[in-house]
C-alpha cells in the first residue's frame, strides 16, 4: 500500500497516525508542492489533493474515507471508533474538518500573496476557525482521553494551527487533551515541522 501525502498535511496525518496505531506497512509518497495542477502527482486524484491511498488496484480519496477503508480491511474491532455512527461524534468530526478547511484556505491565500484581511470571505474563514475552536472547547468531554480517531483528528488540527501560527489557541481542556494524546509514540512520530 502507498499513501500519497505531504509531511505538513493535517488531513494526511490523521491517516498516518491511524496507520501507525494499527501497525500497518504503508509506503509514504510525498506529493511535493500541493499547488501543482497535475493529477498524476496525486495518484490521479481528480481533486488534486492529499491524501490518496493506493492498495493494489483500489484507490481511495479523502482522509476519513481512507481511515474507514483501512479499518474495514485491517481492524474489524474498530479500536479507534473510526466507523462510529454516533451523531455527537460525527458532529465533532464535521467541526474539526470545517476548521481545518477554513485554515487551509487562509494558509494557501497568504502563501500566494493575498492580503486576506481585505476580504470578507477570508474574515469568515477566521471566524469559522475561532468559533470552531470555542465550540470544541465546550464539547471537550466528547473527545475521549483514550486514543480515538476523533482524538487523532484533534491533534492534527491543533498541531497544524501551531505550525502556521495564525491564531491564538485556547489554553483550556482542549489543549490538555491534545497534550495527553501527543504523548503516544504513534502520534508523536508525525508531528509536522517547518
Amino acid at each position: 500500500m502507498q499513501l500519497i501525502y505531504t509531511p505538513k498535511s493535517h488531513y494526511a496525518r490523521k491517516d498516518r497516525i491511524l496507520i501507525d496505531a494499527l501497525g500497518l506497512e504503508v509506503e509514504l509518497v510525498d506529493a511535493g508542492n500541493v499547488a501543482e495542477q497535475d493529477p498524476a502527482i496525486f495518484a490521479h486524484n481528480p481533486l488534486m489533493k492529499v491524501p490518496t491511498l493506493i492498495d493494489g488496484e483500489q484507490v481511495v480519496y479523502e482522509s476519513d474515507h481512507i481511515a474507514a477503508y483501512l479499518v474495514r480491511q485491517f481492524d474489524p474491532q474498530d479500536r479507534f471508533a473510526v466507523l462510529t455512527t454516533d451523531p455527537d461524534q460525527l458532529n465533532l468530526r464535521a467541526v474539526m474538518n470545517g476548521v481545518m478547511a477554513a485554515e487551509v484556505e487562509l494558509v494557501m491565500a497568504e502563501r500566494t500573496g493575498i492580503d486576506t484581511r481585505q476580504y470578507d470571505r477570508f474574515e469568515k474563514f477566521r471566524t469559522t476557525v475561532q468559533q470552531g475552536l470555542q465550540w470544541l472547547e465546550q464539547q471537550v468531554d466528547g473527545l475521549s482521553s483514550q486514543p480515538t480517531y476523533n482524538g487523532f483528528h484533534l491533534v492534527c488540527l491543533w498541531d497544524h494551527l501551531v505550525l502556521y501560527d495564525m491564531f491564538d489557541l485556547p489554553s483550556g481542556q482542549l489543549s490538555q487533551r491534545v497534550a495527553e494524546l501527543s504523548s503516544l509514540p504513534y502520534v508523536a512520530n508525525s508531528v509536522p515541522v517547518d
